[in-house]
């Protein structure tokens, strides 16, 4: 497996197969305000605390991880249902910590698998909110993370 940081002029080229790859094997857990968020996003340069990365395997597409302002504006991942099990997304994520030095994120309680990636990374809840579909939702913050900086976004 390999994971690359994808880079503006790179996003222009694959954001269509990005877009339809997390409406396929996102397991109807991203947003469309996230998947919103991917389609609009400017790509030249990106804006500060925005990462993609992507994670493949010769040239398929296993996964990526996506964080606007750290994830103060938007966060996800996504893993091929085939590659899940196969710390594709622990990789992803310790590539995005590594890189931007703190994440934040949010995830909604019944999901499971995500919040098990995110407490197995070292991810720390701080927060209870009900999330854009209504639903109770964490707060969680990784890296060099404050909850000041979270809740100063969000005001």
């Amino acid at each position: 497996m390999e994971i690359r940081t994808l880079t503006p002029k790179q996003l222009h080229r694959i954001r269509p197969k990005l877009v339809r790859f997390s409406r396929n094997y996102g397991d109807r857990r991203i947003t469309h305000r996230a998947i919103r968020w991917l389609r609009d996003l400017h790509s030249d340069p990106f804006p500060e605390g925005t990462l993609l990365a992507a994670a493949t395997e010769g040239k398929r597409l296993t996964g990526f991880i996506l964080f606007g302002k750290f994830g103060l504006e938007e966060a996800y991942i996504v893993v091929h249902p085939k590659f899940r099990n196969q710390r594709v997304g622990e990789t992803l994520l310790e590539h995005a910590i590594g890189k931007l030095g703190k994440v934040y994120t949010r995830v909604a309680c019944d999901n499971i698998p995500s919040l098990k990636l995110c407490f197995s990374m070292g991810l720390q809840a701080f927060h209870l909110t009900t999330g854009p579909t209504g639903k109770p939702t964490l707060c969680l913050g990784g890296g060099n993370w404050e909850a000041s900086e979270f809740f100063t976004h969000i005001q």
